[in-house]
Parts: structure tokens; C-alpha cells; sequence
């Protein structure tokens, strides 16, 4: 393997949302033995870059579900813009469905309701930290929150047409959430009518909209080409419907125990929960199978 790449939520960062020792430490050792490390992930590059920062890791970045590919140093290597009519498409059926949605543009997140937004995130938070009191867990949703407001310079606006409006404003992606399954089911099936989309998923209540390139598989691929790497040396790591493209289009596609069954039976291999490290695992597990085949 020549390259690696790896989702964030649900795979690279545990329950807290943060990067464990163990998987710091295998990122570096392979960067050490000269494989490349990339993200690919649904978050915005400005959040990505933080948590990375946190954690002592630098790597390129392919974000906003393959959007946006940058490299280490931040510059912009490949973008998959979604159209001012595509956007307005989608917009106008998310409104209909009383979806709460965000606009991911080229300088941060719009949201029409900071107070939908907090709800959605507690909701999150009940399920993946069920086991903390409720004060505990709000402390965590008000940090969380902070923190994504801050990172992906976040806005909330009371209308989205001068968005919509202004050409100098590129909207690279639009991610809807609902704790409803009507709701979510029947947008889903509304957009996908839709042409010149990419539309996936990366948790139970969201839906993630993209141009029909804005997809990691194409991204990670496109990526690979330009520094001479064949598909068949890259390994790449994910848990969600929104990975889907990049585990089975690579050499070693690895889904995470959190996975759900239908994930992991599209690939060959598996490895621990994202809260168990299971990069650092599977990244171990890669490393070994390289020196037996030497």
C-alpha cells in the first residue's frame, strides 16, 4: 500500500470526537515507513485542519465528502462546486419537507436556526454518550457546539437568497438532518429525482448532497492519479453510506466494527470500532501483511 485514507466520524475519532493516542501513533508510523495518510471526510476542511492540529498529524485533506481536495498545506488542489440551480433545487424541497439543512460554502457554514441546530446536536449527543449524566452531556453538546461554530465559521441567517444570489459565493455542499424518518425518507426520495447529484449518507438522521462528482471515491481516486498511484495500493477506512465509493474502489477497503452489516459486506476486510482505535488496528494489521509479503 502507497496510500491511506480515512474517514473522521465514526472511524478515525472516538466518542469525543477526537483522534486517540493509538491512532496517532500508527498514522505516524506509516507516514515514518513512507505512506501516505489522507482524510476524506464530510466535514469542512477548517474543522478537519483543528482536530489534526490537536492531534500532531499533517496531511492532505480531501473534505465536504470530496468537494474540496487540499493538500498539506492548505492549497486547493480540486473543487466540485454543486450549481446555483442545483442548490436551489435542493433547497426548495428541504423547505418543504421542514428539513433543518446548512449550506457548506467556500467561507463557512449557513444556518437558518441556531436553536434547531443545538437540538439536533443534543439528540446526537444522547446517542452516542448515552451512558453520561445530563449535565456532563450538555457541557459536552455546549463545547461541541462552540467549537463547530467556530471552526467551520458558521453562520446563521435568516434566509438563504442572497446565498442563492451572490455569484462570488460557491456552495459546495448541503447537509440536512431530522430526527423525523418521514421527513428524511420522503426528501430523500424527492432529491434523488433530481439530476447531477451525489446523495448519501452519514448517520441515521442525515442526508448529505454533493455534485455527482462531490464523492470520495472519485476524489480519493483523482487524488491517487495525480501522484502515480494505482487503486489497487490504496487502503481506506470508513463506517458510513457516504464512504461507500472509496472502500470499494481501492485495493484494501477496511469498514469499521460500527459499521453497519450492509457496509461491511461490501468489502474484504474489517477491523475494530472507532472507539476501540480501530484504525490503529487495521493500519498495524496493513504494516504486517506488507512485511510477510516481502
Amino acid at each position: 500500500m502507497k496510500l491511506i485514507v480515512s474517514d473522521m466520524d465514526g472511524t478515525l475519532l472516538n466518542q469525543t470526537w477526537r483522534i486517540s493516542e493509538e491512532n496517532k501513533q500508527a498514522i505516524l508510523e506509516a507516514q515514518k515507513q513512507g505512506i501516505e495518510f489522507v482524510i476524506a471526510t464530510g466535514r469542512p476542511y477548517t474543522n478537519v485542519t483543528a482536530i489534526l492540529e490537536e492531534a500532531g498529524i499533517s496531511c492532505p485533506v480531501i473534505s465536504l465528502n470530496g468537494a474540496e481536495t487540499r493538500d498539506v498545506e492548505g492549497n486547493l488542489l480540486a473543487s466540485q462546486p454543486l450549481s446555483k440551480e442545483q442548490v436551489r433545487n435542493v433547497h426548495n424541497i428541504l423547505l418543504e419537507e421542514d428539513m433543518y439543512f446548512e449550506l457548506m460554502t467556500s467561507i463557512g457554514a449557513f444556518s437558518l436556526s441556531e436553536e434547531r441546530c443545538r437540538a439536533i446536536s443534543r439528540y446526537i449527543a444522547l446517542r452516542e454518550l448515552p451512558d453520561l449524566l445530563e449535565e456532563e452531556r450538555e457541557k459536552i453538546v455546549n463545547m461541541m457546539f462552540a467549537e463547530r461554530v467556530r471552526n467551520e465559521n458558521c453562520k446563521f441567517v435568516d434566509s438563504f437568497e442572497p446565498l442563492l444570489e451572490d455569484n462570488d459565493i460557491v456552495i459546495l455542499k448541503i447537509f440536512a438532518l431530522t430526527t423525523y424518518e418521514d421527513r428524511l425518507v420522503k426528501a430523500d426520495a424527492r432529491l434523488r429525482k433530481l439530476d447531477g447529484l451525489a446523495i448519501t449518507s452519514s448517520g441515521h438522521e442525515n442526508l448529505e448532497v454533493n455534485n455527482l462528482n462531490g464523492h470520495k471515491g472519485y476524489a480519493v481516486l483523482e487524488y491517487a492519479k495525480s501522484k502515480g498511484i494505482d487503486a489497487s495500493e490504496i487502503m481506506a477506512m470508513g463506517d458510513s453510506y457516504n464512504d461507500l465509493t472509496m472502500l470499494t474502489s481501492v485495493g484494501r477497503g477496511v469498514a469499521m466494527a460500527n459499521a453497519s452489516e450492509h457496509i461491511r459486506n461490501q468489502v474484504a476486510y474489517t477491523t475494530k470500532r472507532n472507539t476501540e482505535s480501530g484504525v490503529a488496528h487495521a493500519i498495524y494489521e496493513m504494516l504486517a501483511s506488507r512485511v510477510q509479503n516481502v
